[in-house]
């Protein structure tokens, strides 16, 4: 088995061992092993018919600072420029006014996991109001809240999500963000591959407008208890509408930092089947690298893809 020198990538051969660690090398990589997709083009919302979803990566080494103190401006800025990237839109309002209007309601889903910690950060969740309310949406039509989000009475939903690699589901990122929008997690945990079940809930299905992950300080190590050697600064923001192309690009990043770590293959157990099935099942994006355009903006030292 060959193995990049810098361990920033994971061998196809690795996940074509028995039929589930097949199953997310196809995430991982397209059925032909092609890599991501180069951008063309300024970047349009996905949609199911579209040949291509877009993800946006962004980052910034400025976002966090001495003490793991996280930089509110910073982020603002990097999830300003992304969204303005993804929407195709020069300025800012317009960017996000092509998602929300003033009589929407809107969800604001982000994770406050007490199991494992690895919460959203409060600059991210701030950040995406502030720019809601400025598109015409009033405070009381907001709800920005992990458990107990009304989401019957949204009319839109904004996927926020933390990177965390998980002990039940393999990594949990937008395809995980949902579950508590049912009433039986524990349902979803074991076996996950049903993940994607909950985007088409009626009260759920065709709500995300967008997706914005917060790839501040994720976690690459095994849990349920935190090491804090496996959470690393990683500066990012990530802006898409594909939970299933976010995803696959967060797992593919985790991975190689458990390998860069490692110095060696240190696969991500249990397989995160969740993506795949989304893709192949649910119909929810796609997991083919292929089929991702993957737009890269900002610090580049270490990124890992």
């Amino acid at each position: 088995m060959r193995k990049k020198k810098n361990g920033s990538l994971v061998t196809r051969r690795d996940f074509i061992k028995g039929a589930a660690l097949g199953a997310l090398g196809i995430a991982l990589y397209g059925k032909d092993g092609r890599p991501f997709a180069a951008p063309k083009s300024r970047s349009v919302p996905f949609a199911a018919e579209n040949p291509q979803s877009t993800v946006v990566l962004i980052r910034d080494e400025k976002a966090i600072g001495t003490g793991d103190k996280i930089d509110p401006a910073a982020v603002q800025e990097m999830i300003d420029t992304a969204i303005k990237e993804f929407s195709g839109e020069a300025e800012v309002a317009k960017a996000w006014s092509k998602f929300f209007r003033a009589n929407d309601t809107v969800g604001v889903k982000f994770t406050r996991c007490n199991w494992m910690r690895v919460h959203t950060e409060q600059a991210v969740i701030d950040a995406i109001v502030r720019r809601v309310e400025e598109a015409g949406v009033t405070k009381d039509r907001i709800f920005a809240q992990d458990g107990g989000l009304p989401v019957t009475k949204c009319t839109a939903l904004i996927n926020v999500p933390s990177v965390k690699v998980h002990t039940l589901t393999g990594i949990a990122v937008s395809l995980k963000n949902y579950i508590n929008f049912t009433s039986q997690p524990s349902k979803y945990h074991a076996p996950s591959t049903n993940l994607g079940e909950i985007f088409l809930f009626p009260e759920v299905k065709g709500k995300t407008r967008l997706i914005v992950v917060d790839m501040l300080r994720p976690y690459f190590g095994p849990g349920p208890q935190i090491n804090p050697l496996h959470r690393w600064n990683y500066c990012g923001v990530m802006v898409s509408n594909d939970p299933v192309a976010v995803d696959t690009v967060c797992l593919k990043i985790c991975q190689a930092k458990r390998n860069l770590f490692r110095g060696e293959e240190w696969p991500i157990s249990p397989p995160p089947d969740s993506i795949y099935s989304a893709d192949k099942n649910y119909k929810l994006g796609t997991s083919d690298p292929a089929k991702i355009k993957l737009v890269k903006l900002g610090w580049e030292k270490d990124i890992l893809i």
